[in-house]
């Protein structure tokens, strides 16, 4: 049976429905964030990085993915990968095998829980993750071409504070993330 087609809802007669919901103290963070990690997490920005620092699986965001999380993560447990990068951990095993292939990550017992494995990049992977970086800072870095040093120390000491609060609230950021938060006070912003 066919649908019926849904009527469509004209939404300059809606109270709002033309501003934004974010408003307020906040706000201008909030969106700021909000644009930032759309960014960063978009395909086109993905396909950049992969290009631009010679990624060899061309078409497999989900190795690169992976890749990514292990720059900052040093090693990982499948299934904290599996959160990391939204997928299943059957596919992990996947994509680790596919990374494996190309000698980018290798395998070893988990010092913590030797039933376990964690992954970890190779001496290769580790060199593409230096390209990967270099690519990033080079597409990003220049938004702090005008800053000062003590700017860029400020916003870098104030941002890890917000973070770091975000963790301690509960929110999980560095379990999630699978880092370490930096801890050191930095100047006056702390």
């Amino acid at each position: 049976m066919p649908r019926r087609p849904h009527a469509s809802v004209d939404l300059e007669s809606v109270d709002g429905a033309l501003e934004p919901l974010v408003r307020g103290r906040g706000a201008d963070l909030s969106t700021a964030l909000q644009a930032m990690i759309t960014w960063a997490n978009s395909s086109s920005f993905r396909e950049l990085l992969m290009r631009e620092s010679g990624f060899p699986l061309r078409d497999d965001s989900a190795a690169f993915l992976l890749l990514n999380q292990l720059i900052y993560r040093v090693t990982a447990r499948p299934t904290d990968m599996a959160d990391a990068i939204r997928t299943g951990r059957s596919n992990v095993s996947k994509i680790v095998r596919r990374l494996e292939q190309e000698g980018l990550v290798g395998r070893m017992p988990d010092p913590d829980d030797g039933r376990q494995s964690v992954i970890g990049l190779t001496s290769a992977g580790r060199a593409l993750g230096e390209r990967i970086l270099q690519v990033s800072l080079r597409l990003y870095g220049s938004a702090f071409d005008e800053w000062t040093t003590e700017e860029f120390d400020l916003f870098e000491a104030l941002f890890v504070k917000f973070v770091a609060g975000l963790d301690k609230a509960g929110a999980g950021v560095a379990r999630t993330a699978g880092v370490r938060l930096p801890t050191r006070r930095r100047s006056a912003a702390t």
